[in-house]
């Protein structure tokens, strides 16, 4: 399944910010980078959307019959 956005972006955060909180749990370390991602500008967040969708895209093409069954 193709990560989203907010995905992505933690994934990118995530290092920094357990660099800096060492001792933070990883719902906390969630949670602060839930508030950074609310804190971008439309224009950032915009930039990780179209990063989720070319993943979306590679994902079709690499798994064309793939179905999401929770």
């Amino acid at each position: 399944r193709p990560p989203n956005a907010f995905i992505l972006y933690r994934k990118n955060k995530q290092p920094d910010v357990v660099a800096q909180n060492k001792n933070l749990t990883n719902a906390e370390v969630s949670k602060v980078i839930s508030k950074m991602w609310w804190k971008e500008t439309e224009e950032i967040r915009f930039q990780w959307e179209k990063l989720a969708d070319r993943m979306k895209l590679k994902h079709m093409q690499d798994h064309p019959d793939y179905v999401y069954q929770p």
